[in-house]
C-alpha cells in the first residue's frame, strides 16, 4: 500500500479506488434459457464479425504480397487463411451445438415411438377377419 502511495506521488495521480465486492454486478447464471439463447447470439455474431473483417484483411495482404513479392507477407497470407477456415469451422461448430442443445430439449417433449394399429375397411369386414382368424385357431382344451 506504501508503494502505492509513493507512486501515485511521483507520477502526481490519483488513487484508485478499489471495488467492493457490494458494488459489483450479480453474475447472471447460465441455465436460464434467455441466456443461453443471448450467449449464443453473442457469439455467432461474433465470429460472423471477425470472418467479415479478415475478409477485408486477407484482400489487403494478398495485394501487399503480390506487389512486394516478400515471401514473409506470403507466409501471413496463408496463415490468415488457415485461420479464416478454422473460424468457419467453429462458426459451424456453434450451430451444431446449439442444435444438440435445443434437440435434448425438444427430445423431453416429443413421443419418440407410437404404435397405432389401423384397420380401414368396414365393420363387416372386420367380424369377417375376426371370424376367419377364430377358425384357424385351435382350441387347446
Amino acid at each position: 500500500m506504501k508503494i502505492d502511495t509513493n507512486l501515485n506521488k511521483l507520477f502526481n495521480i490519483e488513487p484508485i479506488q478499489e471495488i467492493k465486492k457490494e458494488d459489483m454486478l450479480p453474475i447472471p447464471t447460465l441455465n436460464s434459457l434467455e441466456h443461453r439463447e443471448d450467449d449464443f447470439d453473442l457469439a455467432r455474431n461474433t465470429m460472423r464479425s471477425l470472418i467479415q473483417k479478415n475478409e477485408a484483411v486477407l484482400g489487403d495482404l494478398v495485394d501487399l504480397a503480390r506487389n512486394s513479392e516478400s515471401a514473409r507477407a506470403y507466409e501471413v497470407a496463408g496463415q490468415l487463411i488457415k485461420t479464416q477456415a478454422d473460424m468457419a469451422k467453429d462458426l459451424m461448430t456453434l450451430h451444431k451445438q446449439k442444435k444438440e442443445v435445443d434437440g435434448d430439449r425438444s427430445d423431453n417433449q416429443n413421443i419418440k415411438t407410437q404404435n397405432n394399429i389401423v384397420f380401414a375397411g368396414s365393420t363387416a369386414d372386420l367380424m369377417k377377419m375376426i371370424a376367419s382368424e377364430r377358425a384357424r385357431t385351435i382350441d387347446a382344451k
